[in-house]
């Protein structure tokens, strides 16, 4: 490729679907290698299933790549000097490119049935439909026998057989009709993309499509071909693995940053053990030959430990608005935004997305709220091998100590220093004391520390809780 070449990048997701965590890391490595180029970054709609494909499909990948943070310059829904930007509204170039095809004696007619195979093991396509003159049926191209290379520059050379793939195979169902194969190869041509960074799933279409190119006397793009991602039983990533949509891991509580800082790591590293990077440092360090070639396993934990530091380091407001995000998503009503965001705050240690302990994060936090009340199992209160008994007379005496501490003393420090020290001196027991207050205060086995709920939730709240569980026992 002449140096002088702009480089210019694409994805072509297809609306059929949700973004999958595979496509975003093949837009990000995109995005990044554009933006470390000083490239441009194409989003291109490949939308030739007109039976599958959708205008929703379409807006909630533009939104997951948005979620992320990755931008991109000439798109669907900003236009560019190489629009339109959707394969469908693209069509007249394709019929063009077919019909230059068949009018050059390179493309044909064929009325076979799609299976008509033969040569054993080898599927090869075997008709003389081109030696008939048929005005009717799909247009296949023809394929001679040979083998095929190109450089992969993340693989290194790549050679495939034509024979491996069928031979001459269908690149429209008819002239106005065209499939993924011609059309991708017409507007990656229209829209002088320099090099096509796509997974490794793709290698057969690569062959596919530098046999168009040369046919149409096209030039042939750079390619690298990226790692597949894999789930933690080493399979190919796909819906039965688990979640797989972008947007999913939104609504489960992983940050943008988190997941978009994972996704890079998925195949790439840049020589070291660093792990946290910014969307500008990543695109500042990227480069495709310090891309793996093995596959990327896809693990929830690592990604959870990754969200829990991000989550770690947000500002108060940044934490509080991520937390009214999912509460407003459930369409529960927050009495108290200074609460929550206190909440959370005590939280963070314990989880590392919207899911803590299995638990819906606005299941697992509604002790923080004014007024609400735990369900409690009174065999739990009662701390391992202390007594109902005993423990009914201990949170009479804690409820008496705490009625008399002022409103505004009510804070972790404060609480922690005298009700601690309260214990020591009347030799009450910690856990006997510690277990059935905060359990009366959460109505959870593990929870934060007591004294930090009740400087959350305030006095009023602390000892209507306690004189609850202390009723009941």
């Amino acid at each position: 490729m002449n140096k002088e070449t702009a480089i210019r990048v694409r994805i072509a997701p297809s609306p059929t679907g949700n973004l999958h965590v595979g496509t975003a890391r093949a837009a990000l490595y995109n995005e990044l290698f554009a933006k470390h180029k000083n490239g441009s970054f194409i989003i291109r709609i490949e939308d030739t299933d007109k039976a599958r494909s959708t205008p929703e499909y379409e807006q909630a990948i533009l939104d997951g790549l948005r979620w992320l943070g990755i931008s991109w310059s000439e798109g669907p829904d900003i236009g560019g000097e190489y629009a339109p930007y959707r394969q469908s509204e693209r069509a007249g170039e394709h019929a063009k490119a077919v019909q230059q095809l068949l009018d050059a004696g390179k493309a044909y007619r064929c009325t076979c049935p799609p299976k008509e195979m033969t040569g054993g093991e080898v599927s090869v396509h075997a008709c003389d439909c081109d030696n008939k003159g048929n005005t009717t049926g799909v247009i296949r191209l023809k394929v001679t026998p040979e083998l095929i290379s190109f450089t992969d520059i993340i693989r290194g050379e790549i050679k495939v057989h034509t024979n491996s793939f069928g031979g001459d195979f269908v690149i429209a169902r008819d002239i106005s009709d065209p499939l993924f194969h011609l059309a991708v190869v017409c507007d990656d041509e229209a829209m002088k993309i320099s090099h096509v960074i796509r997974g490794e799933d793709h290698l057969h279409n690569t062959i596919k499509h530098i046999l168009l190119q040369r046919a149409l006397g096209y030039t042939q793009p750079m390619y690298a071909h990226l790692p597949l991602l894999l789930d933690e039983q080493r399979k190919k990533l796909s819906k039965r693995s688990g979640e797989t949509n972008i947007l999913a891991f939104r609504d489960m509580g992983f940050l943008p940053q988190a997941m978009l800082n994972y996704l890079a790591l998925l195949g790439w590293n840049n020589g070291d053990d660093r792990e946290y990077y910014t969307h500008k440092e990543l695109a500042s360090a990227f480069t495709l030959d310090r891309v793996q070639k093995s596959g990327a396993i896809f693990s929830l934990g690592k990604l959870s430990a990754m969200n829990k530091k991000y989550l770690s380091e947000l500002s108060d407001a940044d934490l509080l608005a991520w937390g009214l995000y999912h509460y407003n998503k459930k369409n529960i009503l927050v009495n108290s935004e200074t609460r929550l965001l206190y909440a959370l705050k005590t939280e963070l240690g314990r989880f590392a997305s919207y899911d803590i302990e299995g638990i819906d994060l606005c299941e697992a936090m509604n002790w923080h709220d004014t007024g609400w009340m735990p369900e409690l199992d009174t065999q739990k209160i009662v701390w391992k091998k202390s007594t109902p008994e005993a423990t009914k007379d201990i949170l009479k005496k804690l409820i008496a100590v705490l009625e008399t501490i002022p409103d505004d003393s009510f804070t972790k420090p404060f609480l922690e220093e005298n009700i601690m020290n309260w214990i020591d001196a009347n030799a009450m027991g910690r856990g006997d004391t510690l277990w059935p207050m905060r359990y009366s205060l959460t109505g959870r086995e593990q929870s934060p520390g007591p004294f930090e709920i009740a400087s959350v939730i305030g006095k009023e709240d602390t000892l209507h809780r306690l004189t609850f569980a202390h009723g009941i026992l």
